[in-house]
């Protein structure tokens, strides 16, 4: 029971990971909604979902922002909304996949939070790509890692700066796993560097010492 169990722990995440390289290369049609004071921000993040978040903002007391399901969308537009909660000192949460642009606007949160809502949630960062291609935009790996320095307080490990330069497709990046995750539970590692051409996720680098937590991509208080 327990073997069957761990495979279905797997092929979960296995189906959520194909589901991610999906929504990489298609990213889904999104979706900004309020609800009490949180937001549910899902799918592809651009301008419009900029401007959705940006109104409810201005007119409703919001306190969280709950990223769903987003494989990403605009790089810059990504960073817009992360700065926009940052302004606002609001938590973040991710729920399930949030990658790329998504992660971009995840760290924005004043707290920052997997949620214990999907216990498979997490969190995938890769630079900009050139528009309509696979080839990544070397420009916007130096405005990541600044990003991410700002709203973590330290600067990103060596080897993390390394991974992102041996990325070589849009599926491609540091992917940071909830402790919660199958995936994380069944290997011990949850955090993995994939360079895009790997068939199967454990063809992906796994780095033991590190974790979301320790790196303060997630809030140190966060005890689950």
């Amino acid at each position: 029971m327990k073997i069957l169990y761990r495979q279905a722990l797997l092929y979960r995440f296995i189906a959520i990971f194909f589901l991610l390289f999906i929504l990489g290369a298609h990213a889904a049609r999104a979706d900004v909604v309020a609800d009490g004071h949180a937001v549910t921000v899902s799918g592809r993040i651009g301008l419009e979902e900029y401007e959705k978040l940006s109104a409810i903002l201005a007119t409703e007391k919001i306190s969280k922002v709950v990223f769903k399901n987003s494989g990403g969308g605009s790089f810059s537009w990504g960073l817009r909304v992360g700065k926009l909660i940052a302004e606002k000192k609001l938590t973040t949460v991710a729920e399930g996949i949030c990658a790329s642009a998504c992660a971009i606007a995840f760290m924005g949160g004043e707290v920052r939070e997997f949620s214990s809502e999907q216990p498979d949630s997490a969190l995938m960062f890769h630079p900009g790509f050139e528009p309509g291609s696979q080839v990544p935009a070397l420009e916007t790996k130096p405005i990541l890692l600044a990003w991410l320095e700002a709203r973590t307080g330290q600067p990103s490990p060596p080897d993390f700066s390394a991974a992102m330069n041996r990325i070589t497709q849009r599926k491609g990046g540091v992917y940071f796993l909830a402790p919660t995750h199958g995936l994380a539970l069944k290997k011990g590692v949850s955090v993995l560097f994939c360079e895009g051409s790997e068939d199967k996720v454990s063809q992906c680098a796994g780095q033991a010492a590190a974790s979301a937590q320790q790196l303060q991509i997630i809030s140190p208080s966060q005890a689950r």
